[in-house]
C-alpha cells in the first residue's frame, strides 16, 4: 500500500523544488531555500507553504514556466496535474492490500485509494480505524498519493458510528467503485447502473418512458434506491421552489420525501432532529434536504 522507494524520491525531486518556489515568491520561511532545506524543517513552518500553494494553484503554472528548460515533458505533465489535487478531510476506513482507503465526509461519498509514502499508514496511525484527517490527494503517474503531511485530531469512534460509516463505503463503491485515479471525471467512474438511472431521470417524459427499467434498478441496491429518491427531491425541490417562496417561506431548510414536505426549520440542524423524531432511520437516507433560499 505504499508507493515504490524509487517513485517516491521521483515524487519529492518535483514537489520540494515547486514548494521552495512558492516559499521564495511570497518569502513565507526564510530558512527554505532549497529542497534540501526542506527536509527535517519543522512541519508547521513547511505546512505555511503548502497551504498558500493550494489557496493559489496557478503557481503551478508559473513554477512551470520559470523551469521550463529543467523538467522533461514528462516531469511537467506529472506537475501540472497536481492543479486536479483534491484538498479535504477524509475518514481513512480501510487498510488494503493495495491501497489504503479515505472515504470523503461530503456528499456523495467517494472512496479513494491512495498510497502512502516512506512510512505507511499503519505505521503512522496504527490499526484503529476510521481516523478523520485533513490530507492533500495528488495524481502521481495514474495513481492517488497524498502529499506527505495529514492533520487531524486523534479520536476514536464507537462501534455504532463504524457501522454507519461502513454504509456510507458500501453506497461509494456501489456508485464510483473505489477510486484509484484522480485523472478520470467522476462521472466516467460511475458504475453502468448509476449512469443508467441518472439518465432515465433526466426529465419527466424519460422517467415516464422507463418507469418499469427504474423499478428494476432502484430494487438492485440500497445506494441505488437512495440515489433515486435524491435525484427526485431535487427535481421537486426546483419544482415547488417558487411556490414555496410566494407563501412566504424564505431562508428556510426543508426536507422531502419525493414530492413530500415533512419537515421544514430554520436550520438544517433543527429539520435533521424532527426527521430522528418522526421517521424511521431505514427511510431517512430516502429524504432530500435543501435550503430554500430567498429570491
Amino acid at each position: 500500500m505504499q508507493l515504490p522507494e524509487p517513485e517516491i524520491e521521483h515524487f519529492y525531486r518535483l514537489y520540494k523544488p515547486l514548494l521552495v518556489y512558492v516559499n521564495q515568491k511570497f518569502d513565507i520561511t526564510p530558512g527554505i531555500k532549497t529542497p534540501e532545506d526542506i527536509e527535517g524543517y519543522p512541519m508547521t513552518e513547511t505546512n505555511k507553504v503548502r497551504e498558500k500553494l493550494y489557496k493559489q494553484p496557478e503557481l503551478i503554472d508559473e513554477f512551470l514556466q520559470q523551469n521550463n528548460n529543467g523538467l522533461s515533458d514528462d516531469d511537467a505533465a506529472i506537475v501540472y496535474g497536481w492543479k486536479g489535487f483534491i484538498k479535504a478531510e477524509f475518514w481513512i476506513f480501510r487498510y488494503l492490500k493495495k491501497y489504503t482507503v479515505f472515504l470523503t465526509i461530503d456528499e456523495p461519498c467517494k472512496a479513494y485509494g491512495v498510497l502512502g509514502l516512506y512510512s505507511s499508514f499503519p505505521e503512522m496511525l496504527g490499526n484503529t480505524l476510521p481516523r478523520l484527517v485533513g490530507a492533500v490527494l495528488l495524481p502521481f503517474k495514474g495513481q492517488i498519493i497524498y502529499d506527505g503531511m495529514l492533520t487531524g485530531p486523534n479520536v476514536l469512534f464507537g462501534r455504532s458510528f463504524r457501522a454507519n460509516l461502513n454504509e456510507e463505503y458500501e453506497k461509494a463503491k456501489a456508485r464510483f467503485g473505489i477510486i484509484t485515479s484522480l485523472e478520470v471525471p467522476l462521472e466516467e467512474l460511475e458504475t453502468d447502473e448509476v449512469a443508467k438511472l441518472k439518465t432515465y431521470l433526466k426529465s419527466a417524459r424519460s422517467r415516464e418512458l422507463n418507469g418499469a427499467e427504474i423499478q428494476t434498478l432502484i430494487s438492485k441496491s440500497s445506494a441505488l434506491k437512495e440515489l433515486y429518491y435524491q435525484e427526485m427531491g431535487k427535481v421537486y425541490a426546483k419544482k415547488y421552489g417558487q411556490r414555496l417562496r410566494e407563501i412566504g417561506l424564505n431562508n428556510v431548510w426543508i426536507a422531502l420525501f419525493e414530492e413530500m414536505v415533512i419537515a421544514t426549520d430554520k436550520t438544517k440542524e433543527g429539520v435533521e432532529k424532527i426527521l430522528t423524531s418522526i421517521l424511521p432511520a431505514p427511510q431517512r437516507p430516502f429524504v432530500y434536504i435543501y435550503h430554500l433560499k430567498g429570491k
